[in-house]
């Protein structure tokens, strides 16, 4: 029989499990896209997502475009970009945005201007870097017809295709049309004999803490690997890095990093539990002890599903140390760093493909074929603003942006 003691625990327990899964969570999840509380899906009209969406893309607009006022082509913010690209010296990094122009929603108005996002974020990032080349690889039919990336050419370096490659293109499919644009593109960066390459799409914006972060996982997980306690040069080899992903399917799933990173916070939990109500069973029997935590951990592993994994690894921002690499899933490359020795064979590998499905599942098929491994950093290292797509009509799924 329980004691009365024993009994008020359970019954504050089976509180906590009904005040957070029945009231605190449904209030302060139901804005949240990929929480299981999320309730606008059907409920919000379409239009005034897209709408919410535009508003943001505005905003960001509007600070890239006063940015770029207030540094002109001529500041020494801009002119330390273009005479860093003027070097002989090998650079530690090329970072290169490839870019098109992208059609607009109502013909009478700009496109949605994403380059000029990208251009002035990186801008403002690299005013304490040294020996990082960033250049924009305008890869449109014709390039003059880019109008944002001829604007752009006056501020920040510029690689393109001239006039006379576009007379055959009619013929291409969009998907061998961005494979060879990606190849151009990736064979222009390798050009200045980096150490690295960063290839970015014109609709990922670099977050404000990407390179301490990036310098730091370069160090401790590309370049060099903690063994022992010492940092020694990292054998491993592997074709790429992605530097994001999707969040929509950055979720719990049923890979087994996942579920052991799932069952992990259980039992975190469940100690969190036993340790917080230790003072009630002290000196009793250790049944009580392991049904805490029990509830502990079924509490913990439901409250990470309900709440959605995406939201959890933001945590993760708060030092550049507490970043993690994964395995990489397939797909999705809006920011991919190379080496230059496996850039070089993709290129050579991209070339004997024919341009029947995207760069990203070939780049897929490449790592399978390679047996090389591909990485993921966790979190985005990327916000990915492009809801109008270069590649298709219509508009994305505006809650993911």
């Amino acid at each position: 029989m329980l004691c009365c003691s024993t009994v008020r625990t359970y019954r504050k327990i089976c509180a906590i499990y009904a005040l957070t899964f029945l009231v605190l969570l449904p209030l302060l999840c139901t804005e949240l896209p990929y929480s299981k509380y999320y309730t606008h899906d059907k409920s919000r009209n379409r239009d005034e997502d897209i709408q919410r969406v535009e508003v943001e893309n505005q905003r960001r607009l509007v600070a890239a475009k006063t940015f770029l006022k207030q540094n002109g082509p001529n500041s020494r913010t801009f002119r330390h970009l273009r005479q860093t690209s003027e070097r002989k010296a090998r650079p530690d990094l090329v970072i290169t945005v490839v870019t098109v122009a992208r059609k607009a929603r109502d013909k009478s108005k700009p496109g949605p201007q994403y380059l000029i996002q990208v251009v002035a974020k990186f801008a403002e990032l690299l005013t304490q870097q040294r020996n990082v080349v960033f250049q924009l690889c305008n890869v449109n039919s014709p390039p003059e017809n880019h109008k944002e990336a001829v604007y752009l050419s006056r501020y920040v370096p510029q690689i393109s295709r001239n006039s006379t490659f576009t007379t055959n293109e009619p013929a291409l499919n969009k998907y061998e049309k961005e494979k060879q644009d990606y190849v151009f593109c990736l064979e222009r960066s390798l050009d200045l004999q980096p150490n690295y390459v960063l290839m970015v799409q014109d609709d990922a914006v670099p977050r404000t803490e990407f390179f301490p972060v990036f310098q730091h996982l370069l160090k401790y997980k590309v370049e060099g690997k903690i063994f022992h306690g010492d940092l020694q040069t990292n054998p491993k080899k592997w074709a790429f890095w992605k530097l994001y992903y999707p969040e929509r399917w950055q979720g719990y799933g049923y890979e087994r990093r996942l579920v052991l990173e799932l069952i992990c916070g259980g039992l975190i939990g469940g100690t969190l539990f036993v340790v917080f109500s230790s003072g009630v069973f002290k000196g009793r029997n250790s049944k009580n002890r392991t049904t805490v935590f029990v509830l502990g951990f079924i509490y913990t592993v439901l409250l990470c599903h309900m709440i959605g994994r995406q939201y959890l690894i933001e945590l993760r921002r708060v030092s550049a140390y507490t970043y993690t690499v994964v395995d990489a899933p397939n797909c999705c490359i809006p920011a991919v760093l190379y080496r230059p020795d496996q850039a070089a064979a993709i290129t050579q590998y991209l070339k004997t493909q024919t341009g029947r499905r995207p760069v990203d599942l070939a780049l897929d098929d490449y790592v399978s074929s390679s047996g090389l491994k591909q990485y993921l950093v966790e979190p985005n290292l990327f916000h990915h603003i492009g809801i109008v797509s270069s590649l298709h009509d219509g508009l994305k799924n505006p809650v993911d942006f």
